[in-house]
């Protein structure tokens, strides 16, 4: 219920409505107004609006019954993100199992070790090691950018993917940290923002050089 009513306040009725059913299958404009029960006009608007904020894509055409080609509408991966997911939960019953049956410290060394596991070894330099990181964070639902101070390179976080655990249990950013570390091959440390909005951050040192 919570969920809905976040969703209605950033959406707006009319546009949840066509998000919810575009979540279902992809959909012409004609049939989006038939299901919502306003006019086709009132529908591009608002798709003209959820395609300029990253929700919605055109996927593809469709010739209708004496007419020109309609196009068909499609979520966007960003779409996604608006509708609750079971994993938080699911592995926060999972780390609290493995906490009682492995003792919590074995528990953190096999995070390290999935977020090894993720990683993606990247050869070329620094600024190419940086960028695949960052960019796999992104993939992982991480909005980052990175920047340079002098030998040290920060890839700050505008929000995290695992933000549901993480102010219970910062062991989940030894994941994320094993997997930048394995990436870049460089020396790395966790500066992670845990408060009421958590955002991942980590610093990167090349040649030995320790950072933190």
């Amino acid at each position: 219920m919570r969920q809905r009513r976040w969703i209605d306040r950033l959406l707006g009725g009319t546009r949840r409505d066509v998000i919810e059913l575009l979540l279902r299958h992809d959909r012409t404009v004609q049939e989006l107004a038939d299901a919502v029960g306003v006019s086709a006009n009132a529908i591009r608007g608002h798709l003209a609006a959820l395609e300029r904020d990253g929700l919605v894509t055109q996927r593809d055409t469709r010739r209708e019954t004496g007419g020109k080609p309609a196009t068909i509408y499609a979520l966007s991966r960003g779409a996604d993100e608006l509708f609750p997911k079971a994993y938080a939960v699911l592995l926060e019953g999972l780390l609290s199992v493995l906490d009682e049956t492995d003792g919590p410290e074995r528990v953190r060394e096999t995070l390290i070790e999935v977020g090894a596991r993720a990683a993606v070894p990247t050869d070329g330099s620094a600024s190419e090691r940086i960028e695949a990181a960052a960019e796999l964070l992104r993939s992982l639902g991480a909005t980052v950018e990175v920047t340079r101070h002098d030998a040290v390179w920060r890839i700050q976080g505008f929000s995290c993917p695992f933000s549901a655990l993480t102010a219970n249990d910062s062991r989940v950013c030894e994941l994320a940290e094993s997997l930048v570390s394995q990436t870049t091959g460089g020396s790395v440390h966790e500066v992670c923002d845990r408060g009421p909005r958590s955002r991942c951050a980590f610093e990167v040192a090349f040649g030995g050089e320790p950072v933190g």
